[in-house]
């Protein structure tokens, strides 16, 4: 993945835009490559694809934006999660997922 990237919001995401990685469905077919341009109609029909956000290349967020950001994936991660109970290894995972949104390498 391209070093410059951030996470947008579908509804943030406006044509012209360059997608960071390649973009997948929900049972892991590409849907677009990295590096696509991004059209209207494209963005459309990821939304179908119930999408909530992008990748995309060369865009610099707000410190607000990127808080904003991590708070949304982090109660996203809550809800994956919520049915785990006291399972050794998903609590493992779910720790090492909050960890890497976080920025947090080890």
């Amino acid at each position: 993945m391209n070093k410059h990237y951030h996470y947008l919001p579908l509804s943030k995401v406006t044509p012209g835009m360059v997608l960071a990685d390649d973009l997948l469905d929900k049972v892991g077919h590409v849907l677009l490559p990295a590096s696509t341009i991004l059209t209207e109609r494209m963005l459309q029909a990821i939304a179908h694809h119930d999408i909530h956000q992008l990748s995309i290349e060369g865009v610099a967020a707000t410190e607000q934006e990127d808080s904003e950001n991590l708070a949304t994936q982090l109660e996203r991660i809550e809800k994956i999660f919520r049915h785990i109970g006291e399972s050794e290894p998903a609590c493992i995972l779910k720790s090492f997922v909050i960890h890497y949104r976080q920025g947090e390498t080890k």
